[in-house]
């Protein structure tokens, strides 16, 4: 069985959502996210704004000479809800020119400290001068953001702050996670910043709370098939660090604790007694099955609301998992 659980990590590895065509006006609201990362850089004391821009370079692997694109390193709809929040029908409502300015700072900046955060927390990004200096002013940036859209709203201040509540909450709770759809609920907040733009700006196109619950249902759903993914994308390196994903959730426990050893497993006996499991019991099909119906959740919820271009990227994404591509 040693060939087919290195034959399995090989196909995790390549498993990947479909791409999307983007529009000239996403091309362009790229651009502009992209801009407020350079922004930011220059919001910083000028000895360090070289060093700032190289950091980003390197830890988005963006080759010296190439455009500096960071955001096209996400999977398009994590910024495109913006664009298309922006671009949808509410009558008489649209987005104010300050407010579109506001979400776009808001957006990259949550988008940002995501990863960011995790791998300085993980050790993955060293903690020096530079790294903590772009945190830091990432953070303020986007509160300072986040309260101005927070004005325009209703009990907008309270919405920023449970978000915030949420976030904190998720990445501190050591609790253990007994099921894939526990797991899923938990990220729903671990994710929580990078849901509180969407949601106010869906709060100021209308007072229709459902869609504002719709947009923040659809994108959850969307941040969990990423997620997911990339816990099958990533089984190799999280056996080796012990680290609980998805997949170690859909193990019994007598395997559980064979993941839990982590890197004393120097011989890979651990991992093929895994890796053995897995197969054999189809967890990466039952994982692969989550994605499929969370991004198929997605398209609906946002179809029901007439944001056709957002529904077709979530179907853009899906189609290689859902047509069998890729499949063990």
């Amino acid at each position: 069985m040693e060939d087919k659980g290195k034959d399995l990590l090989s196909s995790c590895s390549e498993i990947d959502f479909g791409s999307v065509n983007l529009s000239e006006g996403e091309k362009e609201f790229c651009c502009e996210l992209n801009d407020e990362v350079i922004s930011l850089c220059k919001s910083l004391p000028q000895s360090t704004q070289t060093d700032a821009l190289l950091f980003f370079m390197q830890y988005f692997r963006i080759p010296i000479g190439q455009q500096f694109s960071i955001f096209t390193h996400y999977y398009v709809p994590a910024w495109s809800i913006i664009y298309w929040l922006i671009q949808s029908d509410h009558g008489d409502n649209v987005i104010a020119h300050e407010d579109r300015k506001n979400a776009k700072m808001a957006h990259s900046m949550a988008l940002l400290l995501h990863p960011l955060d995790d791998h300085l927390n993980d050790g993955q990004i060293p903690v020096t001068h530079i790294s903590l200096l772009l945190r830091s002013q990432c953070w303020m940036i986007m509160n300072e953001a986040l309260n101005r859209l927070a004005d325009r709203v209703d009990k907008g201040e309270e919405i920023v702050q449970g978000f915030m509540n949420d976030y904190y909450s998720s990445i501190r709770n050591s609790k253990e996670i007994p099921s894939l759809g526990t797991y899923c609920d938990h990220f729903r907040k671990q994710m929580a910043t990078w849901l509180i733009v969407p949601v106010l700006v869906a709060k100021s196109l209308t007072k229709n709370e459902e869609f504002t619950d719709a947009i923040q249902n659809a994108y959850e759903s969307f941040g969990i098939a990423w997620r997911l993914l990339d816990d099958i994308n990533d089984i190799q390196i999280d056996m080796k660090k012990g680290a609980h994903s998805s997949v170690y959730t859909c193990l019994p426990e007598h395997i559980k604790i064979h993941w839990d050893k982590g890197n004393e497993d120097k011989k890979n006996h651990y991992s093929n007694v895994i890796l053995d499991y897995i197969l054999e019991n189809g967890i990466v099909e039952r994982i692969k099955e989550k994605i499929c119906y969370e991004l198929d959740s997605a398209a609906t919820i946002v179809a029901d609301y007439n944001m056709a271009g957002l529904a077709d990227e979530f179907v853009c994404l899906l189609s290689p998992l859902k047509n069998g591509q890729n499949y063990l």
